[in-house]
């Protein structure tokens, strides 16, 4: 967590982006976060949040306008782990991690874009999901991650002083 407290802490401006598709199961993750967070960090200074879908690059020039210093990016995301697991990365650790591929744009080519064209500092924040299958049910292990990583998110954002 450490990872997120400084980034939260440090940035003037920061831009959180959810990826994925609400029809592949736990590929909504980074949706459902990104949807509560809507509803809870409204109106706060210095922080926009962006349901991307599953096309983050159409946002590019949106969030090039912001320029912000910081982009959190949350998704699900191929780790390797147990189901449900969530993992915080930076921008070198990510290419090891690929994107679940129901994306359109791999994380190589997302990353590189927003630091030599946005030029700001980027984490993932990425849970392991279950199913990608179509459907629209979550599974267990995946919504208990949403609801953590969701909850983390609201605290360190309502704590932001800026």
């Amino acid at each position: 967590m450490e990872r997120l407290d400084k980034t939260v802490k440090e940035a003037e401006k920061i831009v959180i982006m959810g990826i994925g598709n609400t029809l592949r199961s736990d590929d909504a993750a980074g949706i459902k976060i990104i949807e509560k967070l809507k509803e809870e960090i409204k109106g706060r200074k210095g922080i926009t949040i962006i349901n991307c879908g599953e096309a983050p690059e159409n946002f590019l020039g949106k969030i090039e306008k912001i320029k912000p210093t910081h982009i959190i990016i949350v998704d699900a995301i191929e780790m390797y782990a147990e189901p449900g697991s969530i993992g915080i990365f930076q921008e070198d650790e990510i290419k090891d991690y690929p994107t679940i591929s129901t994306h359109n744009i791999s994380p190589t080519i997302l990353l590189a874009y927003i630091r030599e064209i946005i030029k700001a500092k980027t984490i993932l924040i990425g849970i392991q999901p279950q199913n990608i299958e179509f459907g629209e049910e979550i599974t267990p292990k995946v919504k208990k991650a949403i609801k953590i990583v969701t909850e983390v998110l609201i605290e360190k954002l309502k704590e932001r002083t800026r």
